[in-house]
């Protein structure tokens, strides 16, 4: 009937919300390598073969690692359920290739450095304070290193952005009167349905490279945006994004004489974490405000020799 058939049609929209817009990006990612793979070599995509997909998976392991061609096969897997084709969980034949993979690509999981506030000094200088772009920028930057967020928290991944995920100037709220600036988070990787709030309250210091509060008002006073645009917005329509954050990123980490290889966007969250902990923040506290829901942030903990 018409009314099953409109039933059938909304609950394919309804299961294409089960995954994060990023994590669907991925998913695409890994079925058309699949694809790619098959088509090359004329095999049959579905449903895949045991033996094939372990040769997928050893021609994966020329450039990537264990954890890659895990998610990769997975993303296999998800495809043939979702069309109603057997997936050759069971074989002995992939399974044997995966382990045999696990151990032939085993190592430390290689780990950009932290930023911390001496980075965040040696760069400043060539921060353009008179470049609006330049301003939102650092107070990117600053935010990412103070309130330990990811990179998708702080800016969209482009031109389209969605409130409810990135930063918006009614989340980043100047405290005049307490002289701080203040961040309300709903949503993060691990808070996706926005089920809790928190406040991350910074207050303003005199140190002219890292006073958030200095940048932030500097920033919302010279751009005129809406109070629902992306918080790191340079004009009424432009905003960083993530090109123009790693970008710019890279350009000030070479200027301040530093490898830019070496550094991501996640450089400031392990800095922040890092340096939190360095001077007294319980572990409990670092992992509150990183947002971890396990012990798995100890990893990110950067420590000196001292």
């Amino acid at each position: 009937s018409v009314q099953w058939e409109l039933l059938r049609q909304q609950n394919v929209v309804t299961q294409g919300y089960r995954f994060a817009t990023s994590t669907r990006a991925n998913v695409v990612s890994q079925i058309r390598q699949w694809i790619y793979f098959s088509i090359y070599f004329g095999l049959q995509i579905m449903p895949a073969t045991a033996v094939d997909l372990s040769l997928f998976s050893e021609c994966l392991s020329k450039t990537s690692g264990y954890g890659h061609i895990k998610n990769v096969i997975g993303g296999i897997r998800y495809l043939h359920h979702t069309t109603g084709h057997i997936f050759p969980t069971d074989s002995v034949w992939l399974e044997d290739t995966l382990q045999g993979l696990k151990r032939k690509l085993k190592g430390t999981p290689k780990q950009v450095l932290p930023i911390d506030p001496v980075i965040l000094r040696r760069m400043f200088p060539f921060v353009n304070l008179s470049n609006t772009c330049d301003v939102a920028m650092w107070v990117g930057c600053l935010l990412a290193f103070f309130t330990l967020f990811r990179k998708a928290n702080l800016c969209p991944r482009d031109k389209k952005f969605d409130p409810e995920t990135v930063l918006t100037r009614s989340d980043v709220v100047l405290d005049e009167e307490g002289q701080r600036v203040l961040v309300f988070v709903n949503f993060s990787k691990t808070n996706q349905f926005s089920s809790r709030q928190y406040c991350i309250p910074i207050p303003r210091n005199d140190d002219p490279a890292l006073d958030l509060y200095r940048y932030v008002k500097m920033l919302y006073t010279r751009v005129d945006a809406a109070e629902e645009s992306p918080v790191l917005s340079f004009s009424s329509t432009g905003f960083i994004t993530h090109r123009t954050f790693t970008t710019k990123l890279k350009l000030w980490l070479s200027k301040a004489g530093l490898d830019p290889d070496l550094f991501s966007g996640h450089s400031f969250r392990r800095g922040g974490a890092s340096y939190l902990y360095s001077i007294g923040g319980s572990t409990l506290m670092v992992q509150v405000m990183g947002d971890w829901r396990s012990q798995v942030f100890t990893r990110y903990l950067y420590l000196t020799m001292d």
